[in-house]
C-alpha cells in the first residue's frame, strides 16, 4: 500500500507490507519506507530522503476460535427491552462444532476469532434469521371490546398480552358495521425485533 501527500517544499510517500500465514501462529511482516522528496524551484537536481524500518511481529492465536474447532458457550439473549427470551449458562452450555451449520449462521460465523473465555455481543437483525419465520397471516383482528373489557389500552406499536397471547399492536382499522377492531400481530418476537446476545467462549477443542 502506498500513501503519498505533498507538504511544504517536498513529497512524502509511505509504504506497507503484510504477510499472515497458519490460523495458529500469526506472522506479520512490516516494511516502512518513508521517502522525501525534495524538490526546489529553478533547480534541475532534487533530493531524496528515505528511512525504512522492517518488523517482524509474532501473535499467538491458539487460544482464538477457527471453523473446525468444538467450542462450549454460554449466552443469554434479549430483546431491546432487556427481557431475555433464551439462555445457556455455564452449567447446561452450548456445544457446537464451528462451520458445521449446526446452529444458526450468524453464531456460526460471529464468534470466529474470538478468545477462550472472551465475550462478545452479537446483534441479530430480523432480515439475518427469524424474520425470514414472519407471517402475514398472523396479523389477526380483534375487537376492541375485547380489549376495553380488559382495561387495556391498544396504543399502536405497544407490546400487549390478552390471555396467554402476546402480540403488537400494529393499526386499528372500522368494518362496515362502525366497530372498531385492533389489528394484533402475534408473530414471535424474534421475527420482528433486533436481538442482542452476550456470548461467552468456555472452551474449546
Amino acid at each position: 500500500m502506498y500513501i503519498a501527500f505533498y507538504l511544504g517544499q517536498g513529497i512524502y510517500v509511505f509504504e506497507e507490507y503484510f504477510f499472515l500465514n497458519n490460523k495458529n501462529d500469526k506472522y506479520i511482516l512490516v516494511v516502512l519506507s518513508f521517502n522525501h522528496v525534495i524538490m526546489k524551484k529553478n533547480l534541475i537536481s532534487l533530493t531524496i530522503i528515505s528511512l525504512s524500518l522492517l518488523v517482524l511481529v509474532w501473535c499467538s492465536a491458539k487460544n482464538s476460535i477457527h471453523v473446525g474447532d468444538m467450542v462450549s458457550i454460554e449466552y443469554i439473549a434479549t430483546f431491546p427491552d432487556g427481557q431475555i427470551f433464551e439462555q445457556y449458562n455455564d452449567q447446561t452450555p452450548l456445544i457446537f462444532t464451528v462451520g458445521s451449520w449446526q446452529v444458526i449462521p450468524w453464531l456460526d460465523q460471529g464468534i470466529i476469532g474470538t478468545k477462550v473465555g472472551g465475550t462478545k455481543t452479537i446483534t441479530v437483525k430480523p432480515t439475518k434469521w427469524y424474520g425470514q419465520l414472519y407471517d402475514k397471516n398472523k396479523i389477526q383482528k380483534i375487537s376492541q371490546l375485547i380489549f376495553d373489557k380488559l382495561s387495556i389500552k391498544p396504543e399502536k406499536w405497544t407490546l400487549q398480552k390478552l390471555g396467554d397471547i402476546e402480540g403488537i399492536v400494529t393499526w386499528t382499522e372500522t368494518d362496515s358495521n362502525g366497530n372498531v377492531l385492533v389489528l394484533f400481530d402475534i408473530n414471535p418476537r424474534q421475527t420482528r425485533d433486533t436481538l442482542k446476545y452476550k456470548v461467552t467462549i468456555l472452551s474449546k477443542k
